[in-house]
């Protein structure tokens, strides 16, 4: 018997959350890459060794929860909340032996602030709190401020998968921390990047391998059906030491079915390869090594533009006064 102890910080959930193995609802295709079941080591990258990267990623802050009296018989909830999403990029260097990268230093080239204020029973309500603290109506048919939340948040999904597609348009391979749930159909060079893992969608042959990756090594693509194609892949981000668990420093990419599948190996090679050169150490991020580098540091700048919570809530408070 060995006990591994998880490297995260308790503070952000765990990288390895998972439940018993069940089926997903989502069909999937372990053969699609027509390859062995085993770790793949990535190929060179040829035409992407050139191209710049951009990491794009996003954070939101729950600034308040709003009860509004309009007559009814009993206050109708609301959720004013704070979304920031932005990029960092990346040009890379390729030596001529095309063996090894170096990446340059890494530049926040997109910050971008919104808020919100989501209010139940559909109800569309602005709210002025001052200058760049403007509350933009989002009408919500729930009463749960849970599931108001949860609307914010998926705001901010749609805002990261946005600004990912615009970057792509200009020639960058972006990675974007997070899924792909909220892209729009299309063959974007965009590599979603999922940190840490609560289902599990491969059966136990080909999950068994999981555990055997080494750094920089990758698992062969499968593919998901309806209702969201796409192709996926497992990579490992740093060696194991005999205190770590099998599954630890392991992501899971996704890329659109709209891509080929030739396509799709390519970036999944090149994730294989650049990201491991990124990743974060354990003596500095409580998340490491999935929370990479350029990553954190625009989530450290994102939070700092979404202003001080006390601050913010006060003026919310103050708005509201002088609406009533």
């Amino acid at each position: 018997m060995r006990i591994s102890v998880e490297s995260w910080g308790p503070d952000y959930g765990g990288e390895l959350e998972l439940g018993p193995q069940e089926a997903t609802v989502e069909a999937i295709d372990v053969s699609c890459e027509d390859r062995a079941w085993e770790p793949v080591a990535p190929a060179p990258l040829d035409g992407l060794a050139e191209a710049p990267i951009a990491f794009v990623d996003g954070t939101r802050r729950m600034d308040a929860r709003l009860f509004l009296m309009d007559g009814g018989s009993a206050p109708i909830p609301g959720v004013a909340g704070s979304v920031g999403v932005g990029a960092v990029t990346c040009e890379p260097i390729a030596p001529s032996n095309g063996t090894w990268y170096t990446p340059r230093r890494a530049q926040i080239t997109e910050c971008r602030i919104t808020r919100y204020l989501a209010m139940g029973e559909g109800k569309s309500l602005d709210l002025p709190a001052g200058p760049g603290l403007e509350f933009e109506a989002m009408p919500h048919p729930a009463r749960d401020l849970e599931q108001l939340a949860d609307a914010i948040h998926d705001r901010m999904r749609t805002n990261e998968a946005d600004l990912a597609a615009e970057i792509a348009t200009d020639g960058h391979l972006v990675f974007l921390d997070g899924p792909l749930a909220k892209m729009r159909p299309g063959p974007a060079r965009v590599i979603a990047y999922i940190k840490s893992h609560n289902r599990r969608y491969l059966g136990p042959d080909e999950e068994a391998i999981l555990g055997t990756l080494g750094c920089g090594e990758r698992t062969p693509l499968f593919a998901f059906g309806e209702p969201r194609p796409r192709y996926s892949w497992y990579l490992r981000l740093c060696a194991l030491d005999e205190t770590q668990h099998s599954w630890h420093g392991l992501v899971r990419c996704e890329v659109p079915a709209a891509v080929s599948q030739k396509t799709a190996v390519e970036l999944a090679d090149a994730s294989a390869t650049l990201l491991p050169r990124f990743a974060s150490l354990p003596h500095w991020d409580p998340r490491a090594p999935q929370n990479l580098v350029p990553v954190a540091g625009l989530e450290k700048k994102m939070r700092h533009l979404l202003g001080d919570r006390v601050l913010v809530n006060r003026m919310i408070k103050d708005a509201a006064r002088r609406m009533a």
